[in-house]
């Protein structure tokens, strides 16, 4: 950040907020509200009602970890993030994401498939995702037992 930046606190003033909100870190103090980006409406009714479950199951957990927030924040943050692609992108150019789906709870969000919407939404032609592992198979001790995969996330555009 060359020369911006002299402590922890202008950390948070001049780059926290520009940065994709992808953990409980980035959306404390903050809330969510599904109907103030209408580049969601794609994914919106699958992801109003997964934000709805984290919001309940949430009180059950001790650290009440606000991952409904962050899931909805997120997602509003990608979506502004294919439209920027798009713009920046050639006709016919392909993009690829390295992504992972996640269950915060043991509740299920499908991160390639809502992604793949939001980058067709944004402009872009199509979308496809290539497995290459399977997650949260290994460990008997694991916090829940959804089966989750990683793969690339392939964008043409």
């Amino acid at each position: 950040f060359m020369g911006e930046i002299a402590g922890w606190g202008d950390l948070q003033d001049k780059v926290r907020r520009f940065l994709v909100r992808s953990c409980t870190q980035h959306v404390a103090g903050i809330s969510f509200d599904d109907s103030a980006e209408p580049l969601l409406d794609p994914i919106r009714k699958e992801l109003v009602g997964v934000v709805q479950q984290l919001e309940k199951e949430r009180h059950n957990h001790g650290g009440k970890k606000p991952y409904h927030t962050m899931i909805g924040s997120y997602f509003s943050d990608m979506a502004n993030v294919w439209v920027a692609l798009r713009r920046a992108s050639a006709k016919g150019s392909t993009v690829c994401f390295v992504v992972g789906d996640s269950a915060p709870y043991g509740i299920y969000v499908p991160v390639d498939e809502w992604l793949g919407k939001l980058a067709v939404s944004a402009g872009f032609k199509s979308y496809s995702f290539e497995k290459t592992r399977e997650r949260n198979t290994k460990w008997k001790n694991r916090k829940h037992r959804v089966p989750l995969h990683e793969g690339r996330l392939w964008i043409k555009g």
